[in-house]
């Protein structure tokens, strides 16, 4: 699987996760849990440390998928 594969997925996933964990922390201020976009700079922060971690999982799944090749 390419690289840009695995860390576009990985960064759907965790962005999704992201935003839910975003909402369940506006839900803690005693408000109905619900699920909405942040306002634009808090996405735009959420999605840069997504990327970035996105990034990472791909470099290294790659990384090792070339260190341990399949048989």
């Amino acid at each position: 699987m390419g690289n840009l594969m695995v860390t576009g997925i990985t960064f759907g996933v965790f962005m999704t996760e992201a935003i839910i964990h975003y909402n369940m922390g506006k839900a803690g201020d005693g408000k109905k849990f619900r699920i909405a976009l942040p306002p634009p700079k808090e996405l735009a922060k959420i999605a840069a440390v997504t990327g970035v971690f996105a990034m990472a999982s791909g470099v290294l799944i790659g990384t090792l998928e070339r260190r341990f090749p399949k048989a």
